[in-house]
């Protein structure tokens, strides 16, 4: 398998940790590309120009992290990312989609800051930054924090947390979710957190 993405991609990085998680990383290629530059490699493969991309070993193409997480845990079920349970199952894929809103606010607020000050909405950007904050503060008591096992809720929501620090270093999350900032520590210690961390971190 080839993987395209980039190193500080909040969604490529929920693949990469799933690879290693799934220890599939060390057999999979992986091709760092910058996908605001429309490369040729990428487009040919996407023609979104977007990370990350998988491509098999068959040479079909997937696309967005969801699919492509979805694929992987039906392709190599084993370790499982998702319970068997419908009632854990519907639990684990609704903080996984919340962390995963977390991720989405926090490109548009990076993206929004870009704009040239005039261009930019203060209406949205505050809107973004209150969901951010009210999501993680609802977490904080929403999620188990269990350190013996890594699933998807937990994949998703250390990939958000880490780029949350990332992108907003100035928003001190952890003053209000004390109990997830300490879950947080553990996560990030984890061999697929540690080898799926952007240079900077």
């Amino acid at each position: 398998m080839r993987l395209f993405l980039s190193p500080t991609s909040p969604f490529a990085r929920e693949v990469k940790v799933a690879l290693a998680e799934k220890n599939l990383l060390e057999s999979t290629e992986q091709a760092y590309v910058d996908p605001w530059d429309s490369p040729a490699e990428l487009v040919n493969v996407n023609p979104l120009s977007q990370v990350p991309t998988l491509e098999l070993d068959d040479g079909q193409i997937l696309t967005n992290s969801s699919t492509i997480l979805q694929w992987l845990e039906f392709a190599y079920p084993t370790p499982a990312l998702l319970p068997e349970k419908p009632a854990d199952r519907a639990r684990v894929l609704g903080t996984a989609a919340l962390a995963q809103g977390v991720v989405e606010s926090v490109v548009y607020v990076v993206i929004e800051g870009r704009k040239p000050p005039k261009q930019q909405s203060q209406q949205m950007l505050s809107r973004r930054r209150t969901g951010i904050e009210r999501t993680l503060l609802a977490l904080e008591d929403r999620f188990d924090c269990s350190r013996e096992r890594f699933l998807l809720d937990g994949l998703h929501l250390a990939c958000a947390l880490a780029y949350v620090d990332l992108r907003l270093p100035d928003f001190d999350w952890r003053m209000g979710s004390q109990r997830l900032g300490h879950w947080y520590t553990w996560a990030a210690g984890r061999r697929s957190m540690q080898e799926s961390a952007p240079p900077s971190q």
